[in-house]
């Protein structure tokens, strides 16, 4: 007898997500009654990408690659606000970037650490963001990177970790947040990062303008985990000059420059390391927009003077 009512409560949602933020392997579901019911806790587990590919892509063109930008969204919003919707002109700019051949040709996919895609709370979307990183590695780079042309050769550890110069992450305003953990994380599989707008919170929100210090050291050891010299990764910082969260990042980054470690050499100097600061513009979508703008030129520059 199918029972009458939706499967899943706000509870069990709420339930399931708790357990997959404390990486458990599989979901076991009671009085299943229907297909139904397994689909709907499947779309509760699913976080949709969207791709954008450039004009002329050609998915029987086994030749041609191209290198991927990956990207994060702020708070309150999803995967689908960078190409949809009110605030969905970025791909726009993408396309005048590579029509101007300011840059090359490339990939973009729009990524979330939502269930659903669904809006949650600023601490549950917080919780999730530091699971993120697992899910890039596991799950993201090998689904997109086996389905579009890119320069990974496969999609086993070697094969991304040997493609990394082709691939970036950026994100705006939590998004940011999501690329120091990247970066932290998965410094191994990209060379470019952007994070615009925020401060890293490794451990605990705002940790970057709060532990400025330790929130450095912390970062310092992507590079010795991966064995990565300071030539090996580039992160392009930017933010408006009028937004609250540039006074996050400054205590932060001063850190980050002034790392001088005994092992090794400083992890961290101007050339891997700089601050845009886009005068005039406050926090929100129009300066996301300007920042990406000034910066795929310079992970993907083209052939414009």
């Amino acid at each position: 007898k199918v029972m009458s009512g939706p499967y899943l409560s706000e509870q069990d949602k709420a339930d399931i997500i708790f357990g997959i933020q404390q990486g458990v392997d599989f979901v076991a579901a009671s009085f299943v009654s229907c297909k139904q019911d397994v689909l709907d806790i499947r779309k509760l587990l699913m976080k949709p990408c969207y791709v954008y590919t450039p004009f002329g892509y050609d998915p029987e063109d086994e030749e041609t690659r191209y290198d991927v930008f990956y990207f994060m969204h702020g708070f309150l919003c999803n995967a689908n606000s960078m190409f949809e919707g009110d605030e969905g002109a970025i791909g726009n700019i993408f396309d005048w970037l590579i029509y101007e051949k300011k840059t090359k040709p490339f990939i973009a996919v729009a990524l979330t650490w939502d269930y659903e895609n669904a809006i949650r709370d600023f601490d549950t979307s917080y919780k999730q963001i530091l699971q993120f990183h697992m899910e890039f590695r596991k799950d993201i780079l090998p689904a997109v990177e086996s389905k579009y042309h890119t320069y990974a050769k496969s999609t086993d550890s070697k094969g991304l970790r040997e493609s990394r110069d082709h691939r970036a992450f950026g994100g705006y305003s939590m998004g940011a947040v999501t690329t120091w953990q990247v970066y932290t994380l998965c410094g191994d599989l990209c060379r470019f990062y952007a994070p615009l707008a925020c401060d890293s919170w490794p451990t605990a929100q705002f940790d970057g303008a709060k532990k400025p210090k330790e929130t450095a050291e912390t970062l310092a050891s992507a590079s010795k985990v991966f064995r990565l010299a300071p030539e090996d990764y580039v992160i392009w910082c930017g933010v408006g000059d009028r937004d609250q969260t540039m006074m996050q990042m400054i205590p932060q980054l001063v850190e980050m420059w002034k790392l001088t470690p005994d092992d090794r050499e400083p992890p961290f100097n101007k050339e891997n390391l700089s601050l845009h600061l886009l005068p005039g513009y406050q926090h929100g979508v129009p300066a996301c927009e300007q920042l990406l703008g000034i910066v795929l030129p310079e992970f993907f520059p083209g052939s414009a003077e």
